[in-house]
């Protein structure tokens, strides 16, 4: 009972019970409104579709738009849908053939191409896999129809030929059985192109997977560092303390990415990008992560680790690596444009499955900009606070009086 009644007169034990509980409380309630209603938003999911052949190819667009509900993007060149794929501001691309027509009226299978980028959330690549099967069966039943429709017209222009002898009634028999056989019931196949792909299962796993470990362990660092000054704070002065911790969160962030490369090539996880690239990136988010832990800890001291948890609870969700950003209520939506995490993710997805390195660059300027605000508020919150350091005459105990 004395321990209880021991740990019980110190702050730091109702701070463990409260961050407990606030852990449970957070997550729910961030994740459960996050993802409500996330089905009733897939219209938010984006298309481009492209139709080289202007007779039945034409057809089969109108069905498209009239079926699906997804926003559909008119491209007139392929290069530029597949940019746009590319830099992941569309998610499929239908393309149709300019032989399309033909290929049908030679009673060949004529063939819809769908291209999907693999550097996305796992819900949208299996989202459009499905889209492209269903695009193929639904315009699939409506052309066996159309397809026989013609057949009937190319035999009534074969029949109207026909000598009326006796033996017309079999030629007629011939002819309805050579041309309606010459039908498919399946006329039109699809084509899959995953871009960006990586055989590697792993590999999907890597942005969520960096972006927890690299947050939590920024947190955990950030909560150690936070009870280290404290206990020096009476002896150095704020300014020193605050440089010294910015020196260390530096060091660290320049360091973590040697290992965090080092276990990519571990485990087989290969990139396109340079060494350097993957080096500066990984090591601009953990100093992005760093300062955002830093601030609220400076801010609220001990209890800015419930706002760091908020914050863990909140990038996970807007990211991107779970649930694409489009498919979130529009409050979080916004909310991702103002967390590190956000550009972390669809960086790490340009390194691992590839794509264009204009997104690397833009993400590592928004990284830069986090680090510079939150750099600016934690040392404006310093500036505002009382120096604890003692002079020399209050350092002195009456023991040291002689």
């Amino acid at each position: 009972m004395k321990g209880l009644q021991a740990l019980f007169k110190i702050r730091e034990t109702y701070v463990g019970i409260v961050i407990t509980i606030a852990f449970q409380v957070i997550f729910f309630s961030v994740w459960m409104t996050a993802y409500d209603g996330v089905n009733d938003r897939t219209e938010n999911l984006k298309i481009g579709l492209i139709s080289e052949d202007t007779e039945m190819g034409q057809q089969v667009v109108n069905e498209i738009k009239e079926t699906l509900p997804f926003t559909i993007e008119n491209y007139t060149s392929l290069a530029n849908a597949e940019q746009e794929l590319n830099q992941r501001n569309i998610n499929m691309v239908i393309h149709i053939p300019n032989d399309f027509t033909s290929q049908l009226q030679a009673g060949k299978e004529a063939e819809i191409i769908y291209s999907i980028n693999q550097a996305n959330a796992s819900i949208t690549k299996n989202m459009m896999e499905g889209v492209a099967k269903q695009v193929t069966e639904e315009i699939n039943h409506h052309t066996y129809p159309l397809q026989q429709s013609k057949t009937m017209d190319v035999f009534s222009q074969k029949f109207s030929q026909l000598p009326m002898e006796q033996n017309t009634a079999q030629q007629i028999n011939e002819t309805v059985a050579t041309t309606i056989m010459s039908v498919k019931d399946r006329a039109i196949d699809s084509t899959i192109i995953k871009t960006n792909n990586v055989e590697e299962f792993a590999a999907n796993f890597v942005p969520l997977m960096v972006i927890i470990s690299s947050f939590v362990g920024a947190m955990v660092m950030i909560m150690q560092h936070q009870q280290a000054a404290q206990l020096v704070q009476d002896t150095i002065s704020k300014w020193q303390l605050f440089l010294a911790r910015q020196l260390i969160n530096i060091g660290v962030a320049f360091t973590l990415p040697l290992l965090t490369i080092g276990l990519m090539h571990l485990f087989n996880i290969s990139s396109e990008e340079s060494f350097l690239t993957i080096y500066l990136f990984q090591a601009l988010m953990f100093w992005a992560f760093l300062c955002l832990v830093q601030s609220f800890v400076i801010i609220f001291g001990n209890l800015g680790m419930v706002f760091n948890i908020c914050a863990l609870s909140l990038q996970l969700v807007t990211s991107g690596v779970l649930v694409p950003q489009v498919m979130l209520s529009d409050f979080y939506n916004k909310l991702s444009s103002l967390l590190p995490a956000t550009y972390g993710a669809d960086g790490y997805y340009t390194i691992i499955f590839g794509g264009s390195s204009d997104n690397l660059m833009s993400n590592s300027s928004s990284l830069g900009i986090i680090i510079a605000v939150t750099l600016a508020i934690s040392t404006a919150v310093v500036a505002l606070k009382r120096s604890n350091v003692k002079s020399k005459s209050e350092q002195i105990t009456p023991a040291t009086v002689q």
